[in-house]
């Protein structure tokens, strides 16, 4: 083979690789340009711009939604320019499927639409203690142990992993680590079926307990029953439910998102404020009244967009203690604009609207609890907490009079900047 036509097919191929690495990019770019699921409200139209400069067609499989463009003519099916304005409406709640074409031909995606009644909720912003029980107990380890002749063995390697729920012992159920402590301090020495619950499937692992010097048998299971912490009631609604956090908890040993059997809210108070700086994201300091007297709600689930459970009449108490009981409109994300906005939390004992920056806003489904971008120009929130700390994850964020999400991270590296949640995903929950 010449030199030449060697060069030819080299470049060939760079060129073929160029082509499909762009149109992967654009479809990529598109895909997260335009939003999975919509949601707006009932009888009002919901007005959306994707700002993309292709033409498109936008057809719905329901006579409940109609749109319209330009034209302002409502019709079950559009042809527009993805830059443009367009709006959506529906007379009934439910959710509806749009189909979008790519220049009338092409199916690129279907958008799940959520028409629902309007809503209002409260808007907290105060500290509250949280207090999760795992489901079943969680391993965060194994571990090494000497037998009474003085052999290193290590009973649970490779049988039991991090990250893995024990949740019954030779059919009996446990919850806590004083129960596992006993099934295993009973048993005689003789081999123990333990219930695993690994990535949502349930299985059974056989294991040997070893006796150790003191005569006591040991698994060589590091394990953990429990979560605590402090962080921001981010809203109440009528109902008695209530959102907070904005990402779910997580084990701090292991990462991954506690599977929790509930748990219980507390009144908090923060002693003192570590201010962020570029590599430690700072924190607020505090203590928990963890009397049962002071319970201000039950948490009833823990996922990825926040806690959520059922409040006491203690927490709307408390919401009036801080004069921040009143009822706001919620914002969907098609509503949220780059620019000024406040964030609502508690520094000082006090709730205060601090002044932030919304600096990019992602529809990409993705980054659920990284919707928006967000940074502090607010003085005094600076000069308190240097930005964002650990802590205010749930802080809620206002915009134009209404509850638009939630902040959930702050940038290691630069404590003014962190992200925030999209209110409609957090309410989806």
């Amino acid at each position: 083979m010449s030199r030449k036509v060697w060069y030819q097919r080299v470049l060939y191929i760079v060129l073929v690789g160029l082509v499909i690495y762009t149109i992967y990019a654009v479809y990529s770019y598109m895909d997260s340009a335009i939003p999975d699921r919509i949601h707006m409200v009932v009888n009002e139209e919901g007005t959306f711009e994707f700002g993309l400069p292709v033409e498109a067609q936008l057809s719905s499989l329901s006579e409940e939604v109609v749109f319209s463009g330009e034209s302002n003519i409502p019709s079950h099916e559009i042809v527009l320019n993805l830059s443009d304005e367009f709006s959506v409406f529906s007379e009934k709640t439910g959710t509806y499927d749009l189909k979008l074409k790519l220049f009338g031909i092409l199916p690129f995606k279907d958008i799940k639409v959520n028409v629902v009644e309007e809503e209002q909720v409260i808007p907290c912003g105060f500290q509250v203690g949280i207090y999760l029980e795992t489901d079943g107990v969680m391993v965060v380890g194994t571990a090494r142990m000497a037998d009474t002749e003085g052999k290193v063995v290590e009973p649970a390697a490779e049988r039991i992993r991090s990250g893995d729920y024990i949740t019954a012992v030779d059919g009996t159920v446990i919850s806590s680590k004083d129960d596992l402590i006993s099934c295993v301090k009973n048993c005689n020495g003789d081999a123990l079926t333990l219930t695993v619950k690994r990535n949502g499937e349930s299985l059974e692992e056989s294991l040997y307990p070893v006796e150790v010097e003191d005569g006591e048998y040991k698994l060589g299971i590091w394990v953990r029953d429990d979560a605590q912490g402090i962080g921001t009631m981010t809203y109440l609604k009528a109902d008695g439910s209530f959102g907070a956090l904005g990402h779910g908890v997580s084990d701090v040993d292991t990462g991954k998102l506690l599977e929790s059997s509930g748990g219980k809210l507390y009144p908090a108070k923060i002693l003192s404020i570590i201010k962020g700086e570029a590599g430690s994201p700072g924190g607020l300091s505090g203590i928990i009244e963890y009397q049962e007297s002071h319970v201000l709600g039950t948490v009833e689930t823990n996922c990825e967009q926040g806690i959520y459970g059922t409040a006491s009449e203690e927490l709307y108490d408390l919401c009036e203690d801080y004069c921040c009981d009143a009822y706001m409109d919620i914002a969907f994300k098609q509503e949220v604009e780059l620019g000024a906005a406040q964030v609502r939390c508690e520094i000082d004992g006090v709730i205060r609207d601090y002044q932030i920056q919304i600096t990019k806003i992602d529809n990409s489904p993705g980054n659920v609890n990284k919707g928006m971008e967000i940074r502090v120009v607010d003085e005094v929130l600076l000069q308190e907490t240097n930005g964002i700390v650990q802590g205010m994850s749930g802080s809620p964020i206002l915009q134009n009079g209404k509850l638009i999400g939630a902040v959930t991270h702050v940038f290691v590296n630069d404590s003014t900047k962190g992200y925030g949640i999209f209110i409609e995903n957090m309410l989806e929950n």
